[in-house]
Parts: structure tokens; sequence; C-alpha cells
């Protein structure tokens, strides 16, 4: 048993003796010595640009970039008029992928002016694989003529799986061949293939109520302040008018994008809103009326597709319009109302004499109703005295009494002559009883006095 111990501890002792030199052979990472821990930070150093080149698209550069990296720029004018925009891009195609963030700045130099456009980031595809690009665009002028120095900044890209930048970039410079403009001509005078004026309207005015003139000025190069003095010197008051100073303002990229494809300049065209205040006076204009000439106007421009740019300016024209308006509230009521006098008069004398014709149709029709009525109970009556009672009854309830009942009387109110003949012989039969009637000759009295009842008692 005690020798069989001994020999596994041999073989144990063997087996360290063994994995003690591999032990010792495997490297360890050193320590960071005043680093505090961290990586020491790698300095790129300056980079040396390349000379300017004349060429309008390059992928050339100075620097060190990410593999596979491809940096393009493109400028779309090496002979530009001065303060003539052109179209500057800077695209970045990663066909592996690896760029997590791009530090880029717009272009300089001395005399050049950029201001940013768009920045874009898409995928596409490049000879059966994705890649991802990012497109950088900047509207640039030239500010003096001659020869000028385009230059790129320097681009700083960080990749995936380093914890700090070790790649820069710095694309390779344009050298630009300005047109020089006449020093005569006005800085704020708009370099500019074309210039539209477009969206004219007048807002409906009323005589000391503010209302408004606006319409939209598009092209390229244009700013509020050269728009604002191009325009507020033509803004000439007419009789009548009074003209504010313009607001201008640009509209957005939206408003640009919603025009027709065939009224879009380059995507270096502006819009910019014009609003001019109007305050027509409630006296009117000339003579008198309400209405006034808006000025006409003119905007100049220089076209650098010309041969000589700035020898001759070219204008957009804003033809003068006839602008009406109408009187102040008040007046308009009081003007409304002598308009409609007429016709309530009209109206008021067509309700009285409807009211009149209504009445009288109504005593009309009570009339004859009423003398309907006594008629019926005059044919009632079957005896001389209850003929004469009945008459004398009717005649009380007349609108307008008969008194005295008299032949005299009622022959002034209208009675016929043989009407009073028959009541005559009535009265005889009842106060002489000598006079008998026959039956047929009662009828026929009684029927004379029924028929010739005058119709206009009753009314």
């Amino acid at each position: 048993m005690k020798q069989a111990v001994t020999s596994l501890l041999a073989m144990l002792l063997g087996l360290a003796a063994m994995a003690g030199p591999a032990h010792a052979d495997i490297p360890l990472p050193k320590p960071d010595r005043e680093t505090d821990r961290f990586a020491e930070a790698i300095e790129l150093g300056p980079i040396e640009p390349l000379p300017p080149i004349a060429r309008s698209t390059s992928e050339a550069g100075a620097g060190r970039a990410p593999e596979g990296v491809i940096v393009s720029t493109e400028v779309t004018r090496l002979d530009p008029v001065q303060r003539e925009t052109f179209l500057v891009t800077q695209t970045i195609l990663d066909p592996a992928r690896q760029v997590r963030e791009v530090e880029v700045h717009r272009p300089e130099g001395e005399g050049i002016d950029a201001r940013p456009l768009a920045v874009t980031r898409d995928t596409v595809e490049i000879d059966g694989r994705l890649v991802d690009r990012r497109h950088y665009r900047w509207a640039v002028q030239a500010l003096r003529g001659g020869e000028l120095r385009l230059e790129f900044s320097r681009i700083d890209f960080e990749v995936v799986g380093l914890a700090q930048s070790e790649y820069a970039f710095v694309p390779v410079a344009r050298r630009l061949d300005v047109v020089e403009l006449p020093a005569h001509l006005p800085t704020y005078l708009p370099v500019t293939p074309e210039l539209a004026v477009e969206g004219v309207a007048v807002d409906a005015l009323v005589a000391g109520e503010p209302g408004g003139w606006q319409f939209r000025v598009r092209g390229e190069g244009l700013t509020a302040e050269a728009l604002s003095r191009l325009i507020d010197a033509q803004l000439v008051a007419p009789p009548g008018l009074r003209l504010g100073s313009p607001a201008i303002h640009e509209l957005g990229s939206d408003s640009a994008e919603a025009l027709p494809a065939a009224e879009r300049i380059s995507p270096l065209a502006s819009i910019w809103q014009v609003d001019i205040s109007l305050l027509p006076t409630v006296e009117g204009g000339a003579d008198g009326r309400r209405e006034a000439d808006l000025p006409s106007l003119r905007l100049p421009y220089i076209d650098p597709r010309a041969a000589d740019p700035g020898v001759e300016l070219d204008y957009v024209r804003l033809d003068a319009r006839t602008v009406t308006w109408e009187a102040e509230p008040t007046e308009r009521r009081l003007a409304a109302l002598w308009a409609a006098l007429p016709w309530l008069l009209a109206g008021l004398a067509a309700a009285v004499v409807l009211v009149i014709t209504g009445r009288r149709v109504w005593r009309y029709w009570q009339a004859r109703r009423a003398r309907r009525a006594a008629r019926r109970r005059l044919r009632a009556c079957e005896e001389p005295q209850a003929l004469r009672r009945q008459l004398l009854a009717e005649l009380n309830a007349l609108p307008s009494l008969v008194r005295p009942v008299t032949h005299e009387r009622l022959a002034q109110r209208g009675a016929s002559e043989e009407w009073l003949v028959a009541l005559a012989t009535l009265e005889s039969w009842c106060f002489d009883p000598q006079q008998r009637p026959q039956p047929d000759e009662f009828d026929t009295l009684r029927q004379r006095l029924i028929e010739g009842l005058p119709a206009h008692w009753f009314r």
C-alpha cells in the first residue's frame, strides 16, 4: 500500500514539472503606463492638401480614408460668374458599411460663401452590393472675380469597432476662374438664369380697413435684403391707396417641391413670399372713385448665361393692375338702406292696399251674408203685420241705422221708388182694416220687398 501511494505522488510531481514551463510561455498583456489604464491617444497629425485642380468631379484627396470608402466631390461650375450660385456635392460611399459617424464641414476659401442645402443618407446597389451612401450638398457663391480656390474641409471618420478615429481625409481643392461683374453694379442684384413672379393676389378691399397684395418671386441667389431694395424703391402709392413696406420671407422646401416640374428652375432656386399691406382711404381715389392702380414692378437680375454677364440687365415685370374697394361698413349699410327704401315703401303700400282690399272684401262678404239672412227671415213671414215688424227689425239692425224710418229718409238712403210703393202698400194693409190683401197679392208684395232691399244698407 505504501508503495502505491509513493508511485502516485511521483506521477503528480512529473505532471507539475511538465505543465510549469508551458504556462510560463503564454504571453500576458503589459499594463498601460501613465495612461490612466486607457489606450494612448492616436495623433493623426496635420494633412498636407493636394494642389487644386480644374476638374468638375474627382475622388482624389490627401490623408487616410477607411478601407473601401470612396469620397467623391463634384463642382458644377469651374468658371462661374461673380455671385452666381452653383452646386457643390460631396458623396461618401461605404461598401463595407463600416463607418459609424462622419464629420463633414462646408467648403470654404477666400471670397467663397457656402450654405448647406441638404444632407441625405441612403443605401444603393452598386455592382450587386448594397452600399451605404452619404450625400452632402451646398450652394456656393464666388464673391469676387478672378482666380479663387475652393477648399474642402477635413473629413473625420469613426469606424465600427474602433474607440477612436484613425482616419481623416481632405478632398482635393478646386481652382475657379470667376468671371468678374462690372464694378458699378450693386452687390444685391441677383445673379440667376431666370427670375419669375407668380401667385399674384389682392385681398378684397374695404375703405378704412387694411388689406394685402401678395406675390412670390422665384430664382437663384435671392435674399430678403435684395428683394426689399428692388421692390421698395418702386412702391409709389396711387391716390386713395396707401402702400406699406414689403414683408419678405423665404418659403420652405415643401413649397418649392409642390411646384410642377416645368416651373422648377434648379435645385438651387428658392421661393420668396412678398406681402405688401394696402389701406384704401374713405375719400376714394381719383375723382372720388373707390379705385386705384397698383404700381408696376420691374425686377432686374443678371443672367450668367449671357455672353457678357452684367453688361445688360434682364428684367421680370409685374404689370400694373386696377383694384377697387367697397365703402366702409357704415356707408355700405346706409347705401343698402337707401337702395332698399323704394322696395320698403312699395311693400308698405302693397300691405296697405292688401289690408284695405281685405277689409272691403270682408265687409262685402259680411254684408252679403247679413242680407241673405234678412231676406230669409222676411220670406218666413206669412202675414202683413209680421212682415212689417220683421222689416222694421231688419232696418234697426243695419250697420247705419235709419232714423226716422220715413219714406223721405229711406229714399235718401237709396231705396227705389218701387220698393217705397211696396212699403206704403204694406203699411196700408196693416193700418186700414178695410184693405185685406189676397194671398197672391201678399206673396207678390213680400217678394218685391225682399228683392228690392238695397244691398248697400248692410255694409
